[in-house]
């Protein structure tokens, strides 16, 4: 007995059991699943994470529409690159979103901005110098006949279909007459300049001139 204790080791039964797993066939392996077997329903939710996927492996027609939010893009990862041209709008951007450190040199040209957007609050002191006024003419109306006690408008339009961009008015005689209105036409703002006077007595030439903006 003493001896059979002195032969059982640890040593001697794994090398024991080793042979007898051998020789009865067992074996223990590992089972791939086979490609394209694992789909959404056999993964757990939430347990893919990103480095469980492959670099590349996303792409726009694997995401869902909407899905992708703002709050699920990094600051800073989205370049114009990544941008497809003409995509975004007004609509898509927040207000006073876009700034001058946004937009590249020389990208805003005068199709570009609305008529009437830009008047002199929106331009820095000096910003506009004579080479930047070289197409800006001044149109004169013709003149109209006011008689006494009566009243007239006299309406100037831009040539060329230039942008108005100031008026006011001239009387042909220098006599005590009255101005009700000098403004942009109410049914062309943006191309024509109008003014209505009245004479007390006698008579008078009224004239509109503008000053416009050649496009």
């Amino acid at each position: 007995m003493t001896r059979l204790r002195n032969w059982i080791t640890y040593g001697n039964v794994t090398a024991t059991i080793a042979v007898f797993l051998a020789m009865s066939g067992v074996a223990a392996a590992v089972t791939l699943a086979p490609k394209n077997s694992v789909t959404s329903a056999s993964i757990k939710d939430g347990e893919v994470k990103t480095p469980d996927v492959r670099g590349g492996a996303v792409t726009g027609a694997k995401i869902a529409a909407n899905s992708g939010g703002s709050g699920k893009v990094i600051d800073g990862s989205l370049t114009g690159a990544d941008v497809r041209d003409d995509s975004l709008d007004q609509n898509k951007l927040m207000a006073a979103s876009v700034g001058t450190p946004e937009l590249a040199d020389i990208s805003v040209v005068g199709s570009k901005i609305q008529a009437g957007a830009v008047d002199s609050r929106a331009l820095a002191d000096n910003a506009v110098g004579a080479n930047d006024a070289k197409d800006l003419v001044t149109a004169t109306s013709l003149g109209t006949v006011i008689g006494a006690g009566g009243a007239g408008n006299a309406t100037v339009t831009c040539p060329n279909g230039g942008m108005v961009i100031g008026g006011g008015f001239a009387w042909q005689e220098e006599e005590p007459n009255s101005i009700v209105y000098s403004t942009p036409s109410e049914n062309d703002p943006n191309h024509s300049w109008t003014v209505r006077g009245m004479v007390p007595a006698g008579s008078n030439t009224l004239y509109a001139w503008a000053s416009c903006l050649n496009p």
